[in-house]
């Protein structure tokens, strides 16, 4: 059945005042109940049975015959209210005194007196307002009927206050709940799920605005996805026609340039084999474009990780002759086997080596470091060169970076980490960048899970 939050507002009003009129009801009605098991008196009690005894103390000789109730106490004097005999304390035997020579008493108090005369002299009586146990001790050692009353008034309150708003708190997390799944369902981008409903209307609205946006984002998304798709398919299959005609045009260049040629002939040469060779690049870079987009296709594999790690370090030694670059690598516990893309770590490591060499100086060393000590596998590359900008430290792992001039390369059009980043990635692995406090220059870690 379906209601709103102000009819839930008003239940939760309607149960709140007749918990506390129960409150106050309940502890009354166990007040009556021991008042009448005579367990405890009424609150005028002992100021009636006070009155009661003023006209037989009055008459009666020897005030020890007669019987005293509880709470209530006697102070007998003679005609110069000189003390004959009392069963009160001394602090309440001066009070009684002052109130017989003065007949003044304290009109806040819960005591009070009663001033009786006899012929021998005089009595003053003393009485409390208010209820009193029957049971001596009781009166000793509990706090009086009404401090108890109220006690009990405030706890059963206080408690009902407690209860009805956690109760109604957990009712309206409950009817809250289909948002709070929806939410997290679109925040971890799952649109594909069965919203569930809420009985309050006003949660009900919502979660029906989300299911709506759900559905209408999810077929933007999809449409998207489509168009996108479409537009890497045209990508790669425009790539790889380019790659005939660029085919052709290289083997034109270069028969070419194995035919005599005078000086102005080699120089318009030359400047066709730079443009092959751009062209060559840019053809390379949509077809990473497109593989990169979607993801590559890994062909997962059993590799024996010491000969993979001595073939990587043999190709990067041949990229670093050309610069005088020597590599000075550390290994430490290196797995005997992992499981991974060959081809397409080894294009990882490669591409980071590569980048590695392009910015450090000419016969400087570069450092290849693999530990296997713990959980992963983490190899680090370390240059000589001007490292990482704090910018690149955030950026450089996105596609198309290419604002921090100093580490910026003209050969990779800001995809080689972005490569290497997703690479890494579909290994369960991460890249890591950072500069190194040694060398000061920038330092790449790649780890893969063992």
């Amino acid at each position: 059945m379906k209601t709103t939050l102000t009819r839930t507002f008003y239940r939760f009003l309607v149960c709140l005042l007749c918990g506390l009129c129960m409150s106050v009801v309940i502890p009354f009605a166990c007040m009556m109940f021991a008042s009448s098991m005579g367990l405890v008196t009424f609150a005028d009690n002992a100021e009636r049975q006070a009155k009661n005894l003023v006209p037989i103390l009055t008459a009666t000789p020897d005030v020890s015959d007669v019987y005293l109730p509880i709470g209530i106490k006697y102070l007998r004097l003679d005609r110069n209210y000189g003390s004959i005999d009392t069963n009160m304390n001394e602090e309440e035997k001066e009070k009684a005194l002052a109130f017989a020579e003065t007949g003044l008493i304290d009109a806040g108090g819960r005591t009070q007196f009663i001033f009786i005369t006899r012929d021998d002299g005089y009595i003053v009586l003393q009485y409390v307002i208010g209820s009193q146990y029957l049971n001596a001790q009781c009166n000793k050692y509990l706090p009086s009927p009404e401090i108890l009353l109220i006690a009990l008034i405030i706890a059963n309150s206080l408690g009902l206050c407690v209860y009805l708003t956690v109760h109604f708190a957990r009712e309206l997390r409950k009817e809250l709940t289909p948002i709070l799944e929806a939410t997290k369902e679109i925040e971890n981008h799952n649109l594909d799920f069965a919203i569930r409903h809420s009985r309050i209307l006003e949660f009900e609205n919502v979660v029906s605005s989300f299911d709506s946006m759900r559905n209408s984002l999810k077929e933007s998304l999809e449409q998207q996805w489509r168009s996108e798709q479409a537009q890497r398919e045209q990508i790669a299959s425009l790539a790889h026609d380019l790659k005939t005609p660029l085919t052709v045009m290289q083997g034109n260049i270069d028969l070419l340039d194995e035919t005599t040629l005078d000086e102005e002939q080699k120089l318009y040469l030359s400047y066709a084999m730079r443009s092959s060779e751009q062209m060559r690049r840019y053809i390379k870079m949509m077809i990473d474009i497109s593989r990169t987009s979607c993801g590559y296709q890994l062909q997962m594999e059993d590799i024996c990780f010491p000969e993979f790690w001595r073939h990587v370090i043999s190709q990067a030694e041949i990229i670093c002759r050309d610069k005088g670059i020597v590599i000075q690598q550390t290994q430490h516990a290196l797995p005997k086997h992992i499981t991974g893309d060959g081809v397409l770590l080894e294009r990882a490591l490669m591409n980071v080596v590569s980048n590695a060499v392009e910015h450090s100086p000419v016969d400087s060393p570069l450092y290849m470091d693999a530990d296997g000590q713990g959980d992963h596998l983490n190899v680090c590359i370390t240059d000589c060169g001007c490292g990482f900008s704090q910018e690149a430290l955030k950026h450089a792992k996105e596609r198309f970076y290419m604002a921090d001039q100093s580490r910026g390369s003209e050969l990779h059009y800001g995809m080689g980490l972005y490569i290497v980043d997703v690479i890494i990635k579909q290994h369960r692995g991460e890249l890591l960048l950072s500069n190194s406090a040694e060398t000061k220059g920038a330092r790449v870690t790649i780890r893969l899970p063992r």
